[in-house]
């Protein structure tokens, strides 16, 4: 039986902190590696005509060691809008996390906020999942291989809790929390592999591409009325807030 393979990367966005309104992951789903590696292709293309114009240095001291090209550094808007519409023509997906709806606890706790993140990527994940189920991209009585990409700075602020585990546990068996009485069914039913890369961005498009969208989304939510915020992420496939 074929297997069905999807592809995600994955970046971060702002803190989990009380000095920041909002946290967002954001990045691109892939639904072949064919659609994977023509994406790095051509956005390799991209960055190499903007990367001079994005560096300090000039022809006489160059060292010919290129920053990473990051939503945060990139100072001309042009360059910017050329980026993000290419990466538009993928299927872009975003969670948002008000960080002033964190619980105290969780807040002043390093190890409690390390869990949090690995449970909002993992509720991301599968967020993107249910959709691609209900918009029939996948088939959940079919065998699914999912590869992930993440930048590896994020484990290192936030620690690692197992998240390949965790997502596996839960697409396959669900959870039951008998604390509070609620069941999470499972939403695959076939074999399912799941393989998390944690990477250097800088030597990783993929990943340079979901700080983009990571940080677009953050930036939209930021500079817009939260009253909106649904309205304005309307060029992100799959969406998740958080709490």
């Amino acid at each position: 039986m074929a297997i069905q393979e999807i592809f995600i990367c994955m970046d971060d966005s702002g803190k989990l902190t009380n000095h920041e309104k909002y946290a967002a992951y954001g990045g691109i789903v892939f639904f072949t590696k064919n659609e994977k590696d023509k994406f790095i292709t051509q956005y390799r293309q991209i960055i190499k005509k903007i990367k001079c114009s994005e560096c300090n240095h000039n022809n006489i001291n160059c060292d010919n060691v290129c920053h990473e090209i990051k939503n945060a550094r990139i100072k001309n808007a042009g360059n910017k809008r050329w980026i993000m519409n290419y990466i538009k023509k993928y299927a872009m997906f975003c969670l948002v996390i008000d960080n002033s709806r964190i619980t105290k606890y969780i807040m002043e706790s390093k190890s409690s906020k390390g869990r949090y993140l690995d449970y909002a990527q993992k509720m991301l994940v599968k967020k993107i999942f249910l959709d691609m189920i209900n918009q029939g991209k996948i088939n959940p009585y079919k065998p699914v291989k999912l590869t992930m990409y993440i930048d590896e700075q994020t484990t290192k602020s936030n620690g690692y809790y197992n998240l390949r585990e965790s997502i596996r546990e839960e697409f396959l068996h669900g959870i039951i929390n008998f604390d509070y009485g609620i069941v999470y069914r499972p939403i695959l039913h076939s074999s399912f592999k799941i393989d998390i890369h944690y990477v250097d961005s800088k030597k990783n498009y993929i990943v340079q591409a979901a700080d983009f969208v990571a940080g677009e989304a953050r930036s939209l939510c930021l500079n817009n009325n939260e009253n909106i915020i649904q309205d304005i992420l309307h060029n992100y496939t799959y969406i998740k807030f958080l709490p």
